[in-house]
């Protein structure tokens, strides 16, 4: 008797944390969630812009043989950038890499030398 009484006691409590719970996530407006979907689209495209600035950054250093911020070795030298650099440079994927230099390459910023593989890389356009 005393089991059932407790499970009954802890449905109870349960159930009415439960809808406590419930109204602190309530369902936004549509105007709060396109608020928010706006924001977001906002940061998404200010962190993409901060990132392709990086990138020229990047390839100005790597045309002054620099190799800073690509973990390449010290001497290496570079002609330009290379999206396996941009990976390794924001922890991004191969995809996102490629996003950003075509979007760079689109703006007339950068060019592309060599056609697929290995021996692309980017340099500034002049």
């Amino acid at each position: 008797m005393k089991t059932i009484l407790l499970c009954i006691l802890t449905g109870i409590i349960g159930f009415i944390i439960g809808r406590k719970t419930a109204r602190t996530f309530s369902k936004k407006s549509d105007s709060e969630m396109d608020d928010m979907r706006k924001e977001a689209m906002e940061a998404l495209t200010e962190r993409a812009e901060k990132r392709k600035e990086k990138i020229l950054e990047t390839i100005k250093q790597a045309k002054n043989d620099f190799t800073v911020g690509c973990n390449l070795r010290e001497g290496e030298n570079k002609k330009g950038i290379t999206a396996n650099d941009v990976e390794k440079l924001f922890d991004v994927s191969n995809r996102t890499a490629d996003r950003y230099l075509d979007e760079l390459e689109a703006e007339g910023k950068i060019k592309q030398v060599g056609t697929s593989g290995k021996d692309v890389y980017y340099i500034l356009a002049k």
